[in-house]
């Protein structure tokens, strides 16, 4: 290896440094002959590097393309029309008179319910009459009904009455349940006309 000139100091008890040029190399000799060489190129470029891997470990991941989810379309299928319950169907609602009434009772063919409160009632009533105020309409319907249902089926009609022709409770029951469609008639009259046709009572 070509050695180029270096500066000396001998005869000195500290170490003899020598300096090549280029490439930039230090030789530091000491006592005793043992020399120890040190490259500040080298030294340099080993820095260099090691900052430029930590810069490139630093960088950031490039992001990630994501796909969009396609947008879902809002379904244009017809609704189901809810299904309906079938409209009931009204009944027939009609006045009877006496004439016609009393033949029916005395052969047990008529279904007859009397509309007065039930303690009026106790002080006499057309026989075989079923006593059904219009505030008990409620809690007796569903008894009230099989009844009609069987009068219905045996060809007896269903006749409601009261105290006299004033008296709204047999038209209130009545109408109720003709909105139920059941076919009822009214007595014309009420009680106060059965007891003046001198008819017995109980």
């Amino acid at each position: 290896m070509t050695r180029f000139p270096v500066s000396e100091r001998k005869n000195v008890a500290s170490p003899v440094v020598k300096v090549r040029a280029f490439p930039p190399r230090w030789t530091i000799r000491f006592a005793g002959g043992r020399e120890k060489r040190w490259n500040p190129a080298m030294k340099l470029l080993a820095a260099v590097g090691v900052i430029f891997l930590a810069a490139c470990q630093d960088q950031a991941a490039p992001p990630v393309a994501t796909t969009p989810a396609p947008a879902v379309k809002p379904s244009t299928a017809p609704a189901k029309p809810k299904s309906e319950a079938p409209a009931v169907k009204t009944g027939k609602l009609t006045v009877m008179d006496i004439a016609t009434f009393f033949p029916r009772q005395q052969a047990g063919t008529v279904l007859i319910y009397d509309a007065r409160p039930g303690f009026v009632a106790g002080f006499g009533k057309i026989p075989g009459a079923i006593s059904w105020s219009r505030h008990e309409f409620d809690a007796r319907l569903s008894l009230s009904e099989s009844e009609i249902r069987a009068a219905k089926a045996a060809g007896k009609p269903v006749v409601i009455y009261c105290t006299d022709a004033a008296c709204p409770d047999s038209r209130s029951v009545a109408e109720k349940l003709a909105a139920r469609g059941h076919d009822v008639a009214i007595l014309e009259g009420g009680f106060a006309a059965w007891k003046e046709a001198g008819l017995p009572t109980e």
